[in-house]
């Protein structure tokens, strides 16, 4: 064990909930130039675990449910080296990788592989997200790049980043008041045996949930020159470019109507915290992210960029509501018996009473959002060295109960990447190309 990762231990507060639950894997894959050497890639890992340990910690777990990343005897990130046979083999592997359930217990908890090519090759990396969210990511992977092209760097552990709590994300005392006070109802009057989860547990759950779950994806991406006049017409039309995303893929799934079920037109939409921590955390990697839920209007008349308009409003006044962005923070304080359960009946459907009110509470319902669309936000490609030149990332995304389809988008060096993420249930390869093209065609035609 390197010295330098001797005595990390790091307490999971803010995303306690979410710590078992096996539909919460984010990934990224990064294309670099070149056929990356295996042993390069290796002698690069280590190094990443000096610069981002909670990547390689382990979850060392207290009899009262009480969780703490740990670097404690855990050994380096396994790496998986196989040959790249196409541009597109990396979302098979996410796709399969995304089932096989995380070693919470023994660590480290993120996995890499090696996509080699002759001419590129593609770095995946696969993370539950309960130590990382898809911004974080990025800043993984460029690190990463950057010591692949670099192997004599020395590299220190940094500082540990500000832990998301009431202390460091300034709330006011009225602020989510009565969910706060049901929590702890919750907390003191739950009926019926609690019980915390464990590793053992958690590879059953997510057997279960996986036998019964089928995902696919379409990646795509935007040429620079449709990427700049994408958001030309957004700024012409006042609406943001997360917006134009939400109206134009919630038309294209109705065929022009927003949509045709009253509990489907409702969309979420995850937003970064970072800028509301004191101390703000920067560039470290955690989960320093929450979600909004935003109700578009169901017409047949209504316009995609009046659609657009409408969402960008109400995503905006969503967001200068403090206690809502704040929220799930105070759902954070739930018992951990009682998270622990709730992940428990998603992954196996079996619901209780009391149960199917808590996930009503925490809308985890089935189907109750038509479109989760999550827009990373535009970065430059940066200079990390050569022979491995960075080429793009494309974010993997997760989908959680409750959305019945997940759009990621990442502007890098002016190309958008997207990701549309969806369940086989729901449709098939032919239809959710459907969905890309229609969709695109409000987003870029006059």
């Amino acid at each position: 064990m390197d010295s330098e990762l001797q005595g990390h231990e790091q307490k999971i507060s803010y995303a306690r909930a979410s710590l078992w639950a096996p539909f919460w894997a984010v990934g990224m894959v990064a294309r670099v130039q070149g056929q990356v050497p295996a042993l390069l890639l290796e002698a690069a890992l280590r190094k990443l675990k000096v610069l981002h340990p909670p990547l390689a910690s382990r979850v060392r777990m207290q009899q009262d449910g009480t969780a703490w990343l740990t670097t404690e005897g855990v050994g380096d990130f396994p790496l998986e080296v196989r040959p790249r046979a196409s541009g597109s083999d990396w979302a098979e592997v996410f796709l399969e990788q995304e089932r096989v359930p995380f070693a919470f217990g023994r660590g480290p908890v993120t996995r890499f592989l090696l996509l080699r090519g002759d001419d590129s090759s593609d770095l995946v990396a696969i993370a539950p997200h309960v130590v990382c969210d898809g911004y974080s990511m990025t800043h993984v992977m460029g690190d990463l790049v950057a010591l692949l092209n670099d192997p004599g760097r020395d590299v220190v552990r940094p500082a540990a980043p500000p832990a998301v709590t009431r202390q460091t994300v300034p709330e006011a005392g009225s602020d989510n008041l009565l969910l706060r006070g049901l929590v702890q109802v919750f907390n003191r009057a739950w009926p019926g045996r609690r019980a915390v989860l464990h590793q053992d547990e958690y590879e059953d759950l997510h057997r279960q949930y996986w036998t019964r779950q089928q995902h696919d994806l379409l990646a795509f991406s935007l040429s620079p020159g449709d990427t700049s006049v994408l958001a030309t017409r957004c700024k012409e039309h006042g609406v943001g470019v997360t917006a134009a995303l939400a109206a134009a893929f919630l038309l294209a799934q109705g065929n022009g109507q927003a949509c045709r079920r009253p509990a489907r037109h409702k969309i979420s939409v995850p937003v970064s915290i970072r800028d509301r921590l004191t101390p703000s955390p920067g560039q470290a990697v955690g989960v320093y992210a929450s979600s909004i839920d935003v109700t578009l209007p169901s017409s047949p008349t209504i316009t995609f960029w009046e659609l657009a308009r409408q969402g960008h409003d109400r995503m905006y006044r969503v967001l200068r509501n403090r206690p809502r962005i704040l929220r799930p923070m105070v759902l954070e304080a739930l018992d951990p018996s009682i998270s622990d359960g709730l992940v428990a009946a998603l992954c196996t459907d079996r619901w209780s009473l009391e149960y199917r009110l808590l996930s009503r509470l925490v809308r985890t319902a089935a189907e109750t959002r038509c479109l989760t669309v999550s827009n990373i936000g535009r970065i430059s490609l940066p200079e990390l060295g050569e022979p491995h030149r960075l080429e793009s990332l494309v974010p993997l995304p997760p989908i959680g109960p409750g959305s019945r389809m997940m759009l990621n988008a990442l502007t890098v060096g002016g190309r958008m990447n997207l990701v549309l993420k969806y369940r086989q249930a729901d449709m098939d390869p032919t239809a959710a190309a459907g969905v890309r093209d229609r969709a695109l065609g409000y987003l870029l035609d006059e």
